[in-house]
């Protein structure tokens, strides 16, 4: 309802007071109705009103960030700092794959090292507008995790600990020639 989203605001904003709010994905509250101008002009009276006491800190993906701080003349002057944040690489993506390995007491078959680190290159070539960092390692260690388990099933197998090259290539095989879907349809 139009007229609660000021009121919502500030009440997360109040909780904040003496703090940080951190708001991730931040533009996602920019868009063309009427809620969006409400939070965001809550939002920034705030930053005005209380800049001695709140810290607000505005993260997201660079070209959608950038449109959030246009959506109001406001935003920009109370801006302190804009930092930038490098994606991962091809091995730190690699070294995030290996850590989740190991919080789950996995063992890697060595010859999955170059099919991943490839998996990884090709992915931060293609899709440089809305790669997605870190959870692009995670989401193919719980595919391989996923895989891992059907062919333990399947196989009988007593390897519980073991991801093999077999289980790495199928998951890649499958996200390549899976359709791009867009809001659960496939385009």
């Amino acid at each position: 309802m139009y007229g609660q989203t000021a009121l919502k605001t500030q009440k997360v904003i109040n909780q904040a007071m003496g703090g940080v709010l951190f708001i991730d994905e931040a533009y996602s509250i920019n868009s063309s109705d009427n809620y969006s101008s409400e939070c965001i002009s809550t939002l920034i009276k705030a930053m005005e009103d209380h800049r001695d006491n709140l810290c607000v800190i505005l993260a997201g993906y660079p070209k959608e960030m950038e449109e959030l701080l246009n959506a109001n003349s406001g935003f920009q002057s109370r801006i302190q700092f804009n930092i930038e944040f490098e994606n991962y690489s091809d091995t730190e993506l690699y070294q995030i794959f290996n850590k989740m390995l190991e919080q789950e007491q996995f063992k890697l078959d060595k010859k999955c090292k170059n099919a991943i680190l490839e998996y990884f290159s090709n992915e931060s070539r293609n899709n440089k507008d809305n790669f997605s960092n870190g959870r692009l390692a995670r989401n193919l260690f719980e595919k391989v995790k996923f895989e891992q388990a059907t062919r333990i099933t399947e196989q009988n197998s007593k390897d519980y600990d073991l991801i093999t090259t077999a289980d790495v290539t199928a998951v890649i095989e499958k996200i390549k020639s899976k359709p791009k879907t867009m809001m659960g349809f496939t385009a």
